[in-house]
């Protein structure tokens, strides 16, 4: 029985650690909220917000970083990241989850630190991390963690959907929304974007979480709408495959130094992945 009580243990140790290959072991900590409470959380936030609109030029780009893990220790891949000279490559950026290492200090320090270095405008979601102490610290000092950005260009509209992936799911509620957004939605806008933060297919020790029937329903659903392109972080290593016509990109750990961009035309979407 104490032999089958230890490997029950150890089993449930080892799955804590695979979701995500840079645990802060005294960070573990389930949020008190669960995805449906933190979309609806998000959507009280947005509903109390102006819609989001994003102008940019009649060809753009916009940068993808993810993984920050910011902590009270500087890192230079960050430091080096706020060079005027990589900003200037985009119109604006998206922090894809696992801003901060989980503690309050670290929050603030990231809130203050896009603040203060940001030369472009930028909107964030939350990742696993982000929760190791609670749905309301993120919330407190970013917002909204789900929510649609029209993005203008002289002569178009395109449209990025931001999902809230944190625990490996969506959960029913914020489905149904993104469900509703690409039925009604989708159509009025030439280019559809994805972002979230967990990744859909296997890397190294992060098998993006979802499950199979949901991961294969968000497919199905991805390629009935012309979805542009799903951006997502996470694993901590670049990754791209095209599944049912549509592009995936993992990119790696702005605390690696690396990040993606996205270069948007009107009929054509290239990615690259960078390096600092």
């Amino acid at each position: 029985m104490q032999k089958t009580i230890y490997y029950l243990l150890v089993a449930l140790f080892m799955g804590l650690l695979s979701s995500c290959n840079d645990v802060n072991l005294g960070n573990l900590f389930y949020s008190s909220f669960n995805v449906d409470q933190r979309f609806a959380s998000s959507m009280q936030y947005n509903a109390e917000h102006s819609a989001i609109y994003q102008e940019v030029t009649e060809d753009y780009s916009f940068i993808l970083c993810s993984d920050l893990h910011i902590q009270q220790e500087d890192n230079p891949y960050i430091e080096a990241f706020f060079n005027a000279e990589i900003q200037q490559e985009a119109q604006f950026v998206v922090y894809n989850g696992d801003l901060f290492h989980g503690q309050e200090a670290e929050a603030q320090k990231a809130h203050q630190l896009l603040q203060a270095k940001n030369t472009l405008p930028y909107y964030c979601l939350a990742g696993n991390h982000d929760l190791y102490f609670g749905w309301d610290l993120y919330h407190r000092y970013f917002g909204s963690s789900t929510y649609a950005i029209t993005i203008a260009t002289p002569t178009a509209t395109d449209l990025m959907l931001v999902l809230e992936s944190a625990s490996g799911t969506l959960g029913k509620d914020q489905l149904a929304w993104l469900k509703q957004q690409l039925n009604e939605e989708r159509g009025k806008y030439r280019h559809c974007f994805v972002v979230t933060h967990t990744n859909f297919t296997h890397l190294h020790a992060t098998n993006g979480i979802f499950m199979d029937d949901e991961r294969h329903v968000l497919f199905r659903l991805f390629a009935d709408h012309r979805v542009t392109a799903v951006i997502s972080g996470h694993a901590h290593k670049e990754h791209q495959i095209t599944y049912l016509g549509v592009p995936y990109y993992t990119t790696n750990a702005l605390k690696n130094g690396a990040y993606g961009q996205l270069n948007v035309t009107e009929k054509v979407c290239t990615w690259e992945f960078k390096q600092l």
